[in-house]
């Protein structure tokens, strides 16, 4: 059923039963004076009783519906007991009767009161409208005694009971009033209980009145009769309706002009009295009029002070109103103009000053208004044209603004009301979003910009490539990739920190932006992996190999990162565009050639050839079976046995690592442990090799004459520089029980290049523990003295190459007599590499050298042939006459 639907049905009761209370009061109006006549009066009350009730008892908690059905409840009754005791002809002047009509009002008065003091109101409000209701129950009263109780109270032909009884009505109707005004002038919006209240007690007190004052009231009683009756009709009608069809946080109806004229009318009553007394000789009680003229004159003057003072507080609180909204457009970014279609300014200029931040000016012509603001003319006149042409609709812009030099943005809203009598412009809202452009500005650098270096982040540079190869096409020049990663990076971030790290690569990207050309584009595509974007001339590799060795020359200069002086290199691989190439695959190329700068060496540029594809498929296969080889128990070590020359005796072993994939088959170490270090997994490998030698080495000097037993192990450049060195050495040691001087780690000088410092921490730690220390290929380096001055080791290794040179000739290669010379000043153990003819061993062993490993002696041996090698030894017998591994 829909809303009105149910609105129909809803009223049909109420029009029912209105269109039956005119049957009964025509009923009641043709047989006026008979006992049928009388019933139907009855009828009525009794019905308008229980119409109280029912309506009454449907509220829950509405103790006033309740009084006000209470009252018609007793009223009805004392209708019932005169018209029985009319009936029986014992009418009286006072009855019980009127006992019930007296109670009556009273329980009216109390649920009128208990209404009006519904509804939320305030105290103050509560207030006003007392004094109101009581400057009218003054007023009327003050009529009534003129009227009515003056001479009730003063015929002394009537009884004192009836006297009291026949001036309580009028009193008691005056009170009912002035209650009935209170509770009409408060009311809440959509409450129809206090008109029908209203109405039914204007009703009695128009019977009651007139019954009074009337000498022979019988020739128009069927009016007074009709009066009570619709009297008790409408009030029964108040019960049911009191707080029906009040909306929830209805407010109170507004005072206005009829309100403050009742209240003030109330003064006039004085006089008219005396003007009727003037008119008909009556007599007037002084006392009385100057009395209610006094009350008057105190209820209106307190009323009108209680006026002046809200209305002074209703003028303070504009004025704070305007106090805040001036407060908030001094400090807001919003303004709002009214202007004419010439652009010319309507409104107060104060709001726009306060927008742009100057001084607020006095009246502005357009040019001044565009000057202050810094917009453009012709672009401030087309979208002031646009407003005009919707015709009242909204046009909204941005318009760019330049002031003191600084580029800012305002969004303007325009609306043409020039026909709105109010305004009589078009209203121009303005916002400065300088803020919101500069954030979105922000944010799109950010989206396309790397945080911490500033550089183009693989997004842009990927958009970069993308419209060079397009501008190749039309003929404008080719492009090359040069991608450079940097060689030992993790290193420092394990050794001094992540925020050295992150300092490092700001460092390397301002030194990138230094050694490309304007025009160029340098990006960081992720980690230490950054590109250069060289627009060149031609498809050779001239201006990209330029740009690369430029690279390679400042990347080669030290920095100093937490204290500490470190140098790094960079692999960088270099792709030039061709015929069919995109921006994925030019980037990709170039990263397979950099992957093959790193296994050429480091440190160095190569250029992609597409024979480095294949190379590079093989690379992600070794990576992948690599990173599984450890936890697969794929790793082994051999063993090559150093010997001392006086007696040829195996006094050491050299552990040497071997991996044997079960798809690539053996793999050289030389090819596996830098893809290992580049994947971060040396650390692992480092940490098995040291645990399974130094257990190895353990178990051999357990045997019978090998007590002294040493066991060398390589540590490659990043175990040297990492943290977890330290701990994996004593590990091992504490492990196995291998003692620390049974323990030689070699270092290789390439190792010592990349941190000098870090390196020189580790070695005295690893000192510090009691591990000896030697220098593997002695003489390879470019500094080997320098290094032999910084670093304190124990054991001095001659490289294979320098003692290849010694041949059958009766005379020492100066280069090798020189090492071993320069071994002995230092107080070093000289071992010598790569030995393999008895020639070699013969020279070295004149020349004082004390150790020898190589071929010539047994190449690197399984452990299980290692060990019976050592079992095989017996004193006294060289080792050159061994069984050979």
């Amino acid at each position: 059923m829909g809303a009105g639907a149910q609105q129909r049905v809803g009223r049909r009761p109420a029009v029912g039963w209105v269109a039956l209370v005119a049957v009964a009061l025509a009923g009641h109006a043709a047989l006026h004076g008979t006992v049928t006549g009388g019933g139907i009066y009855l009828a009525v009350v009794a019905t308008a009783a229980a119409l109280s009730w029912w309506g009454a008892l449907r509220q829950a908690g509405r103790s006033a519906a309740v009084l006000v059905a209470l009252g018609v409840t007793l009223s009805a009754a004392g209708d019932v007991y005169w018209q029985v005791q009319n009936w029986a002809g014992n009418t009286s002047d006072v009855s019980a009767a009127d006992a019930a009509y007296l109670a009556g009002y009273v329980a009216l008065a109390l649920g009128l009161w208990r209404m009006a003091d519904t509804g939320g109101r305030s105290r103050g409000q509560q207030l006003d409208g007392w004094l109101d209701g009581a400057g009218v129950f003054v007023a009327v009263l003050m009529l009534v005694w003129q009227l009515s109780v003056s001479g009730t109270v003063t015929d002394h032909s009537l009884p004192v009971l009836t006297r009291i009884v026949w001036a309580l009505y009028p009193a008691l109707d005056a009170a009912f009033i002035g209650l009935v005004f209170r509770l009409v002038a408060t009311r809440s919006r959509g409450d129809r209980a206090p008109l029908a209240v209203a109405a039914g007690a204007a009703c009695w007190l128009a019977s009651d009145l007139g019954f009074l004052l009337l000498a022979d009231p019988d020739p128009i009683s069927l009016w007074f009769d009709t009066g009570w009756l619709l009297g008790a009709v409408l009030l029964a009608a108040a019960a049911g309706l009191h707080g029906t069809g009040v909306p929830a946080g209805a407010r109170e109806v507004a005072p206005g002009l009829a309100r403050l004229a009742v209240s003030l009318s109330t003064l006039l009553v004085p006089a008219g009295l005396e003007l009727f007394r003037a008119v008909t000789g009556a007599e007037q009680a002084p006392v009385t009029v100057f009395g209610g003229t006094l009350v008057l004159v105190v209820l209106v003057f307190i009323r009108t002070a209680r006026l002046l003072r809200a209305e002074a507080a209703a003028r303070a609180l504009v004025r704070s109103q305007q106090r805040y909204s001036a407060a908030l457009a001094r400090h807001s970014s919003d303004a709002v103009a009214v202007l004419d279609t010439r652009g010319e300014l309507l409104s107060d200029p104060a709001a726009l000053a306060t927008l742009l931040g100057r001084p607020a000016p006095g009246p502005m012509t357009s040019r001044e208004l565009l000057d202050l603001s810094g917009v453009d003319a012709v672009e401030a006149r087309l979208v002031l044209r646009r407003a005009v042409q919707a015709r009242g609709g909204v046009v909204e812009a941005e318009l760019t603004s330049r002031r003191d030099g600084e580029q800012r943005w305002i969004s303007a809203r325009l609306a043409d009301l020039r026909s709105d009598p109010d305004v009589g412009g078009i209203v121009v809202h303005l916002t400065d979003i300088t803020d919101r452009k500069r954030a979105e500005e922000a944010l799109a650098h950010q989206a396309f910009h790397d945080t911490l270096t500033g550089l183009a982040n693989r997004a842009l540079f990927a958009d970069r490539v993308d419209q060079a190869l397009r501008r190749r096409l039309r003929g404008d020049g080719s492009a090359a990739v040069v991608f450079i990663d940097l060689d030992g990076f993790k290193a420092v971030n394990d050794t001094l920190g992540h925020q050295a790290g992150d300092t490092l690569l700001q460092d390397v990207a301002a030194r990138l932006t230094s050694a490309v050309r304007a025009g160029d584009t340098v990006a960081r595509l992720g980690g230490d992996e950054f590109a250069v974007l060289v627009d060149q001339p031609g498809d050779g590799t001239d201006e990209a190999g330029a740009t690369a060795a430029r690279v390679l020359d400042v990347l080669a200069r030290p920095m100093v990162l937490a204290g500490q002086r470190v140098t790094v290199t960079g692999s960088i691989g270099i792709a030039v565009a061709h015929d069919g190439a995109s921006g994925e695959s030019l980037v990709r190329d170039a990263d397979i050639a950099m992957y093959a700068a790193k296994l050429s060496g480091r440190g160095r540029s190569v250029v992609f050839d597409p024979a480095m594809r294949a190379a590079a498929v093989e690379r992600r296969r070794l990576e992948q079976e690599l990173s599984e080889a450890l936890a697969a128990d794929q790793f082994r070590l051999v063993y090559q046995p150093v010997v001392d020359l006086a007696d040829e005796r195996v006094v050491g072993f050299e552990a040497l690592l071997r991996w044997q994939s079960p798809t690539l088959g053996a793999v050289p170490p030389m090819t596996f442990v830098p893809v290992a270090e580049d994947l971060g997994l040396i650390g692992d490998i480092g940490a098995w090799v040291l645990r399974e030698a130094c257990r190895t080495a353990a178990q051999w000097r357990r045997e019978p004459g090998s007590e002294d037993l040493t066991m060398a192990v390589n540590v490659s450049a990043v175990q040297l520089t990492s943290p977890d060195l330290i701990d994996h050495v004593r590990a091992a040691l504490a492990a196995s029980g291998l003692p620390a001087t049974g323990l030689v780690l070699e270092v290789t000088e390439t190792a010592l290049v990349g941190n000098a410092e870090r390196a020189a921490q580790s070695l005295s730690a690893l000192r510090d523990l009691g591990v000896r220390l030697a220098l593997d290929d002695f003489g390879t380096g470019y500094s080997s003295l320098g290094y032999l001055q910084q670093f304190t080791v124990d054991v001095l290794k001659i490289d294979r190459s320098f003692v290849a040179t010694i041949t059958g000739d009766d005379e020492m290669p100066p280069i090798v007599r020189g090492l071993i010379d320069l071994g002995r000043a230092l107080d070093l153990e000289i071992v010598a590499e790569g030995v393999e003819s008895e020639a070699q061993r013969a020279r070295l062993q004149t020349g004082r050298c004390d150790r020898a490993q190589g071929y010539l002696f047994a190449r690197p041996l399984e452990a299980t042939d290692a060990e019976l090698l050592l079992l095989g030894r017996f004193p006294g017998v060289p080792a050159s006459e061994l069984p050979r591994a």
